[in-house]
Order: C-alpha cells, then sequence, then structure tokens
C-alpha cells in the first residue's frame, strides 16, 4: 500500500509537470501567431532598397526628385482606383505625366526621354517584394540599374491590404529648364494635369434616406481618389454620372457613387511632396543614355503574391504534439502498474 501510494505521487507529480508546461506552451504569445507582420510598404523605403541595390552593383544613389516622386503618387492612386497599367489620365504614358508636370525631362522627347516607370501591386506586398519582383526581367531591372538615369520618385497606395507601387526614374536636361515641347506632342500635353492638387485622404458619405450615396467635390479631388474612397472604380462613377467628360470634374459637383462598401474608409496615402515650379537639379551622369522603350514602360508587373501570414513553426508543433503524448503514455502506464500491483 505504502508503494502504491508513493508510485501515485511520483505520477501526479510528473503529470502535474508535464501539464503546466504545455499550458506554458499553449499561452506563449510567439506560438501559433497569425498576426500580420508591419509591412516596410512607404514611398522613401521603395526608394532605399532600389538605391540599396543599385549600390550593391556599384551604382550611385538615385537622388530624390520632387515632381517625379508626386506623379509617382498621383499614379499609383490611379492604378488603385482604375486598374493596374501604365496607362494614366486620358491614356498618359509615364512620360508624357512627367513633362505635363513640369519635369525637365534630358533626351529626345519624341522617344519618350530618358525616362522609366516600374510598376506592381498584390495583397500584402511589401517594398522587398516589389523590389525582389522587378528583378525578374531586364525592363524592371534597368529602370533600377540603369547607368543613364539619376534620380527618382515613387509612390504607394495601401486599400484594405492591397499595395500599390510605383517608381518613376528619369534624368533631368543639364540646365534644369524643360525642353521644348515638340509640336507633335503639344497637344496631348495640353490636355494632362500641369500641377495637380493631392489630396491625402477623402472622408465619404454616409447614404441618404433614399439609399443613394452623393458626394460632392472638394477642391483638389481627383476620381481616382473618390473611387478609392468609396470602393469603387472610375468607370462606375462615370456610368452613374454621364455628366463626366473625361476625367474632369470640377469643385461643388455632386456625383452619384454606385457602390459604398465602407463608408468612414479612406486610402492610406504616403505624405506627398508639393510639386515645386522646375528647380529640378541637373543631371550629372555622363553615361550612354539608355532610353525608356515600350516593353519597359508599358509591361505591367501585377503579380499577387507578397508576405503573408506567419505560419506556425514545424518544431512549435513538434514540441506540443510530444508533451501531450507524453502525458498519454504516463497515464496508460500508470494504469497498468496499478493493475499489476492490485494483482
Amino acid at each position: 500500500m505504502i508503494i502504491m501510494k508513493n508510485v501515485t505521487r511520483v505520477y501526479l507529480i510528473v503529470l502535474l509537470v508535464l501539464l503546466c508546461s504545455n499550458t506554458a506552451f499553449a499561452l506563449e504569445p510567439s506560438a501559433f501567431s497569425f498576426s500580420k507582420p508591419m509591412l516596410d510598404s512607404d514611398p522613401y523605403s521603395l526608394i532605399a532598397a532600389v538605391n540599396q541595390l543599385r549600390a550593391a552593383n556599384g551604382l550611385a544613389a538615385y537622388s530624390t526628385n520632387p515632381i517625379l516622386m508626386g506623379i509617382a503618387q498621383s499614379h499609383a492612386g490611379f492604378m488603385a482606383a482604375s486598374g493596374v497599367s501604365h496607362y494614366g489620365v486620358g491614356g498618359s504614358r509615364p512620360y508624357q505625366r512627367a513633362i505635363a508636370a513640369g519635369y525637365p525631362l534630358a533626351g529626345d522627347l519624341t522617344q519618350g526621354g530618358l525616362f522609366s516607370e516600374n510598376i506592381t501591386a498584390g495583397s500584402d506586398k511589401a517594398v522587398s517584394d516589389a523590389v525582389l519582383e522587378w528583378q525578374g526581367d531586364a525592363p524592371h531591372l534597368n529602370t533600377m540599374l540603369s547607368s543613364s538615369l539619376t534620380e527618382i520618385g515613387a509612390g504607394v497606395v495601401q486599400v484594405d491590404g492591397y499595395y500599390y507601387y510605383v517608381i518613376d526614374c528619369g534624368r533631368s536636361t543639364e540646365s534644369g529648364q524643360p525642353q521644348v515641347i515638340p509640336t507633335s506632342m503639344q497637344a496631348e500635353i495640353s490636355l494632362l494635369p500641369s500641377n495637380p492638387v493631392v489630396v491625402k485622404t477623402l472622408v465619404a458619405n454616409t447614404p441618404e434616406s433614399n439609399g443613394k450615396t452623393f458626394h460632392e467635390v472638394r477642391e483638389g479631388e481627383t476620381l481616382w481618389l473618390i473611387a478609392v474612397s468609396y470602393g469603387t472604380k472610375i468607370d462606375q462613377i462615370k456610368a452613374y454620372n454621364p455628366t463626366i467628360f473625361e476625367m474632369n470634374i470640377y469643385p461643388g459637383q455632386k456625383l452619384l457613387i454606385p457602390v459604398v462598401l465602407k463608408p468612414t474608409a479612406t486610402p492610406e496615402l504616403s505624405t506627398l511632396t508639393p510639386y515645386p515650379s522646375q528647380t529640378a537639379s541637373p543631371a550629372t551622369a555622363t553615361s550612354v543614355p539608355v532610353l525608356s522603350t515600350p516593353q519597359n514602360d508599358q509591361k505591367i508587373g501585377n503579380l499577387e503574391t507578397g508576405a503573408g501570414l506567419n505560419s506556425m513553426k514545424t518544431s512549435d508543433i513538434i514540441i506540443f504534439i510530444s508533451i501531450s503524448m507524453a502525458a498519454i503514455l504516463l497515464t496508460i502506464g500508470f494504469i497498468f502498474a496499478l493493475k499489476k500491483m492490485q494483482e
């Protein structure tokens, strides 16, 4: 009887230790963590990642240009509202948007000048994911590692965990002054925003009693910003408002909004440096120019792979299962031992 009591005490102590360790493991915050990691996803981190890649390849860092920052951020927002494409407002190409904004683009303007753009988008996609993806083909890699381009701008928009990235890289004229726009290009350039006012966020209105939602346009708002804020698309807003011509809206105009997903949602736009008045720094590179090509600025990097949820560690699962199995086996062994003693 004394032996049986001692065996029982030993069993209970061992079982208690196993159960406590298993409970502590189960309550460990790092175990079975499914929380989303903090993504590095701001424009300046994107520029830093590109310059880090340039440094690794023996190239001088790109200098940040406020005009390029402006057009990159605007295009990231435009993509969030209308789809991932190099074509922007009015079907504009990247270099056309740069010229219209006042960037003193160097090179042959009729051939696109010394300019190149990379874009991509994806769910939970971090800066590192975007830069790694762009290294996958020559045109995108050339945008980041060009020896003739000297300046960069970046834009990032995040909507419900979906990230839109843009980098615009160019080279300004030696004088820092814009070239004369060729006659053949003047009509297209004149239709594009020359110095748009960029609004960071927009608070969406709630539906009226009749179920319809109207938005009154404020100064500086754009169709893409309104579309992103209401969780809809530019084409849908235009379909509900036949009076909209092209992309033109004006302050005070009331727009019928087709879809309201989240009445208080706002796009997370990064802070944007306002456009200056044509004061870009002169270029210093003397390498042979590398002109942007249709393949480079038209190719869409629309991959949806990126950083996802943290997964459970295999080693943690094994430890958890092992402790549980040990407790079960100990219990079975104890039962057999008691039966044997009783015999």
